[in-house]
């Protein structure tokens, strides 16, 4: 009875170990991965299995995953290391048929870090980068008020003497300087702005300028008192209105 109760057992035994699913075949291997900046490289441990037997399969797996590998590391930088180990783990863990190949890549998963060499480069990259960003939106800004300049002042004679005012509120003369007009029409031809030829001083202006040099303080300010009158006669108000007190108005 003893010697059947044991007979029994072990063909239980022996029907229960036919049915033992055999493991999975796994690989663990180092891997270095290029980065989207050349001289700064991932490293990578990965951690494969697989399903299916056949002829140098570890090497197949290994090839295969290594390209999957390489194709997600190329458009990135190191400084992300761990965010593409999150999104290839994310994904290791669907079954996937290895091209060519009766194999099933089963499991994969990977630890990726970023050495300091890499590291040191992706910085250097970065701040290049960063300085060239900031030097296009200075040249950008430049290149904008150049064009305004161009358009919007010195292409109008009489804009371009009213800025020029802004800036040399006590240079009146200026103001009938006919280079402004000859600025204006090279601006608008589309021609290369040489330097104009020497403009000849207006006689007229240049008699005033004596006249108002020899005249005391109190006469000054009563032909300025004057220039008021005549300004508003003409409806020139704007002029008139620049005028402001006679003592500050004319230069001594």
């Amino acid at each position: 009875m003893r010697n059947l109760l044991r007979g029994i057992l072990r063909e239980r035994s022996s029907g229960d170990e036919m049915h033992y699913p055999l493991p999975s075949p796994s690989h663990t291997f180092q891997a270095t991965l290029v980065s989207a900046l050349p001289g700064a490289n991932f490293q990578a441990e990965v951690t494969v299995e697989w399903r299916g037997c056949e002829p140098e399969a570890e090497v197949k797996v290994r090839a295969f995953v290594w390209d999957h590998l390489a194709r997600w590391a190329a458009p990135r930088r190191v400084t992300g290391a761990s965010h593409l180990a999150d999104l290839i783990n994310a994904r290791g863990v669907s079954e996937i048929a290895v091209p060519q190949t009766s194999l099933v890549l089963t499991h994969l998963r990977v630890r990726i870090t970023a050495p300091a060499e890499a590291l040191a480069v992706t910085t250097a990259w970065e701040e290049a980068e960063r300085r060239q960003t900031l030097e296009e939106q200075r040249r950008g800004g430049e290149l904008r008020q150049l064009r305004w300049l161009r358009d919007e002042i010195f292409g109008r004679p009489d804009l371009a003497r009213m800025y020029w005012h802004l800036h040399h509120p006590a240079d009146l003369r200026s103001m009938t300087d006919p280079l402004f007009d000859t600025i204006a029409a090279q601006l608008g031809s589309g021609a290369h702005v040489t330097a104009p030829p020497q403009a000849e001083e207006d006689p007229i202006s240049v008699l005033i300028g004596k006249f108002v040099a020899g005249l005391s303080a109190d006469e000054r300010r009563h032909l300025i008192g004057q220039l008021d009158r005549v300004f508003r006669s003409f409806d020139r108000t704007d002029l008139a209105s620049q005028l402001g007190d006679p003592s500050d108005r004319v230069e001594t």
